[in-house]
């Protein structure tokens, strides 16, 4: 081989190294610091290729204890398996009320106590930790074909995730997963959130404290929500046209005033000017539009200046509570002349 070929094919080699040299550097950089609102680490510590190992199955359920059975997506637990504690890292929805708590309250048995205090979903009845006599919840209406409003009686229960549930996408029949939700497919999509129509998909606008509001929301630790504007009927982006997709008939003017009479409460409203609203992080979260969502900082206290609206999550948490109807707060306390500046008295200062 002669001097000029031989020059010529170690400058290829060079150049290959190069490539996988850089290609290894960047696959690095991915798995360290993954996508954007991905989960990130070792894939074991979610997956397992074949659920045995030394004659042993992998899979475990809500008690940690092996599951001959496979879970869905190769996944070691289910979704309330891994958010029992046993997922590093992983939200855990079981914290005692109050102490340890998450945003969305807590599917703890002993604080939820009652069919009243929560979303009963088919997950809980299946892990067997839903609480002595409580039934699972059965939804009235395909999430997202009109709600309420379309009502279609049948036993379908509720479920975490997929056709049936919260998180996750819903037009896949049968479906009961978040696919794709964790390695940062929908990564806009606020807490795994997205309001289907039945046609097509729109995130949940929010910001997520990095701590989930675990053992209470402040002034300098809290989520954002978002809403859109009273006027503006055709938004599906904010937490209450969410909740709208099974209780379709709490959300917006239309289905909430007849005439100049409320007739339910409203959602997605500015709260007059006139009122002195309590800054409440943890009992009355507000929810902002445009200009003041993009504003408010989960690390910064926000004031009634920032034009705060009342919001579904502004009374109730998602998952459960230990008050009746997931309220943030025990409506009893609720006394005219009383004093509380917090819950109905959060807002109607004029009653206080």
């Amino acid at each position: 081989m002669n001097k000029k070929k031989t020059q010529k094919l170690k400058e290829v080699n060079n150049l290959r190294k190069t490539l996988i040299t850089t290609f290894i550097v960047l696959l690095s950089v991915t798995l360290t610091y993954g996508l954007a609102g991905a989960v990130t680490g070792t894939c074991s510590q979610c997956h397992t290729m074949h659920n045995s190992q030394d004659g042993s199955s992998m899979a475990r359920d809500f008690n940690n204890n092996p599951m001959s059975s496979p879970q869905s997506n190769l996944t070691v637990s289910t979704c309330l398996g891994c958010h029992n504690g046993q997922a590093t890292g992983a939200p855990v929805i079981f914290g005692t009320y109050g102490t340890d708590s998450l945003a969305g309250g807590t599917f703890r048995n002993n604080d939820f106590s009652s069919d009243a205090k929560g979303h009963n979903v088919k997950d809980l009845n299946d892990a067997g930790v839903l609480g002595v006599g409580l039934e699972t919840d059965n939804i009235i209406a395909t999430p997202g074909n009109g709600g309420d409003s379309t009502i279609t009686v049948g036993l379908q229960e509720l479920t975490c995730a997929g056709e049936l549930g919260c998180h996750g996408n819903h037009d896949v029949a049968g479906d009961t997963t978040v696919t794709g939700f964790h390695h940062g497919t929908y990564p806009n999509a606020y807490r795994f959130l997205r309001h289907w129509d039945g046609a097509s998909y729109t995130d949940i606008k929010g910001k997520g404290t990095d701590t989930y509001e675990e053992g209470g929301a402040t002034a300098t630790d809290h989520n954002v929500y978002y809403a859109m504007s009273d006027d503006s009927a055709t938004s599906n982006d904010s937490i209450s046209a969410f909740c709208s997709m099974c209780h379709g008939e709490f959300h917006n003017q239309t289905d909430t005033i007849s005439g100049s009479t409320w007739i339910r409460h409203p959602t997605e409203v500015l709260i007059p000017g006139a009122w002195t609203p309590t800054v409440d992080y943890d009992r009355n979260p507000f929810a902002f539009t445009g200009a003041d969502y993009t504003d408010v900082d989960t690390n910064a206290a926000y004031g009634t200046d920032d034009n705060p609206r009342v919001a579904c999550i502004s009374c109730h948490r998602a998952h459960a509570t230990t008050q009746d109807d997931i309220l943030r707060f025990a409506y009893s306390d609720m006394t005219a002349g009383g004093g509380n500046t917090w819950g109905c008295l959060g807002c109607h200062d004029a009653q206080r």
